[in-house]
């Protein structure tokens, strides 16, 4: 909606008669204006200006090519005698040049025309459902799961893993894939539903808690921990041995392995966001992440890439307050209380009258129902990996902690002493190796085109006897054996030191293709050859095409046999050029 409003004013302008970029400078006076009333405006000022040139440049860019096509559809009306725009068409402006439909109907109101508005709702519709057809449903059950949809109501769950990760609980409901039941058994796949539980589901970005369900009778592994309707927490998995019944007693067991590793990716994100506010300014919020035991992911508001510079700058700031280990506390107040401790908050995002606060130190302090390292330093170590672009103004940085870095640092290793092998050097004389290889290839390479100049040379012969005189412009047309076209533009430059002023035309047939190139010098140009139309004109007759400059041109054919009847209507092109 925003980017609707802001692209009317843009077109608004412009009928104004205002030149060139101007919803910033204009957006200063009101925020000067309104500042008092909305104080968020001055505090958000710098991210306001930077969204609004940024959407204002990229509609500039496509706003002329689409008044373009809206004007060829407007004289197809009038020649066709309609008063109406298709919807198709309203959609291609929409979809293409980003034309919302209000814009469109604004557009075409001025000049008495309308748009089928239910056309444009069709089209719309049916992309939708392409859409939403393409798109893969992915859970744990390989499918749309309906059968928690038929659970009470009145069931639901505790989470109390915060501060454990074995607890007793009662099983209240067990599902299969697609029905309740009263036990699942050996080899089964399905859900499992308590009272109370220390598995994390999956919420804010943090991966669910993996582990294990056991009693006496049974075993049960938790591959995924769900949140389900109604505050039902799931434990999605396989029975491996036994069997559970409802209403049985179980003892819940979560990996501390992987409850770890993502609690140190998850506490990682925190100091990460705060550096990244510090490197960049207040600007930077968070538009969404990942953590799992693997790796982490943080999307933030930027518009745009991160110098090497600032990426090393937020590491070490990250690196530095894992090593100060700070203790990670967290809390529960309400929510005015979280705001004044200085808490930062998701935009648009809902929270209870009590809320969880996490503070590490006196570095980061957020609101956040996620689970973290008791202090800084079992982070152990913070590697960003990534940094890149995901959206208009949000970028989106990937790193590494503890285990995972470890990993990652391994794998390099590995790969480092592989490619020292493969190049017959040291991992520490790697770099050396490689930069005189280069030099070598180079020289390798200046001696090959050397020796294939010379072969193209001699696979010509002597062509001057060739050259015609066309009303003052001399004209060689030829043909030379299993040249490239980087040979052609090389015999070309020298053939031309031979000719003098002229028009020079050379094709060769390579691997079954045939390569054209034709080049023209200065005074054959000023008689009115030109390489480019020359090219073009007799490209089709070896089942190709091409173009280029006046001065030179190139172009590739599917059709050798055609080459000889090319390098006749070369000449005769050049007749019709010089006498036009």
């Amino acid at each position: 909606m925003l980017r609707r409003l802001l692209r009317r004013a843009v077109r608004h302008g412009r009928l104004l008669g205002i030149e060139g970029r101007f919803m910033p400078e204009l957006s200063k006076t009101v925020i000067a204006l309104s500042k008092d009333g909305y104080p968020e405006l001055e505090e958000k000022q710098v991210m306001i200006l930077k969204v609004l040139a940024e959407e204002e440049e990229k509609f500039n860019k496509t706003i002329d090519q689409g008044l373009v096509i809206l004007g060829e559809m407007e004289q197809k009306m009038v020649a066709e005698g309609k008063t109406v725009l298709s919807g198709a068409d309203a959609f291609k402006l929409y979809d293409t040049y980003g034309f919302p439909l209000d814009l469109t109907l604004e557009i075409l109101e001025d000049k008495n025309f309308t748009v089928d508005e239910d056309g444009f709702q069709a089209a719309m519709k049916e992309q939708r459902e392409k859409a939403r057809k393409a798109r893969k449903v992915s859970n744990y059950m390989g499918a749309d799961v309906t059968v928690y949809q038929s659970i009470p109501a009145a069931i639901t769950s505790k989470f109390v893993g915060y501060d454990r990760l074995v607890h007793d609980s009662r099983i209240t409901v067990l599902t299969t894939e697609d029905e309740i039941v009263e036990a699942l058994t050996d080899g089964q796949t399905g859900t499992i539903i308590v009272d109370e539980t220390p598995f994390y589901g999956t919420m804010g970005g943090q991966q669910g808690d993996v582990g294990t369900i056991v009693s006496d009778h049974g075993q049960f592994e938790v591959k995924e921990t769900i949140h389900l309707q109604g505050g039902k927490i799931g434990h999605v998995g396989v029975m491996t041995k036994g069997m559970f019944q409802t209403g049985e007693t179980v003892t819940l067991k979560v990996c501390e392995k992987n409850r770890l590793s993502t609690a140190k990716n998850h506490s990682a994100t925190h100091l990460l966001q705060k550096a990244l506010r510090m490197v960049l300014g207040d600007h930077v919020e968070q538009a969404g992440s990942y953590v799992d035991a693997g790796r982490l992911r943080f999307d933030f508001t930027h518009f745009s890439a991160m110098t090497p510079e600032e990426l090393q700058k937020v590491e070490d700031l990250v690196n530095e307050e894992i090593q100060a280990a700070l203790p990670v506390i967290t809390e529960e107040m309400s929510l005015d209380e979280a705001k004044k401790s200085g808490a930062m908050a998701l935009f648009g995002e809902k929270y209870g009258e009590k809320v969880r606060v996490v503070k590490m130190g006196d570095f980061s302090v957020e609101l956040c129902g996620g689970t973290h390292v008791s202090n800084t330093e079992k982070i152990s170590a913070f590697k960003i990996i990534s940094e890149a672009g995901i959206a208009a103004g949000v970028r989106r940085i990937e790193a590494l902690t503890g285990e995972g870095l470890m990993a990652y640092y391994q794998d390099t290793e590995k790969e480092l002493h592989a490619a020292a092998k493969t190049a017959k050097t040291t991992p520490t004389e790697l770099q050396k190796k490689i930069e005189a290889m280069l030099e070598e290839i180079k020289a390798l390479h200046s001696e090959n085109e050397k020796l294939k100049s010379k072969l193209a040379n001699s696979a010509m012969g002597d062509v001057m006897s060739q050259v015609v005189d066309v009303a003052g412009v001399k004209v060689l047309a030829t043909r030379v054996a299993d040249v490239d076209m980087n040979g052609l533009r090389n015999l070309g430059d020298q053939l031309k030191e031979k000719l003098g002023e002229g028009v020079i035309v050379i094709a060769s047939v390579q691997d079954g293709k045939v390569n054209l190139m034709a080049t023209a010098t200065d005074e054959a140009q000023k008689k009115g050859a030109h390489a480019g139309n020359l090219i073009k004109a007799i490209a089709g007759l070896v089942g190709g095409g091409g173009g280029g400059r006046p001065n030179m041109a190139q172009a590739g054919g599917k059709n050798p046999a055609g080459v000889d009847e090319a390098l006749v209507k070369a000449v005769e092109v050049v007749k019709e050029q010089v006498q036009a």
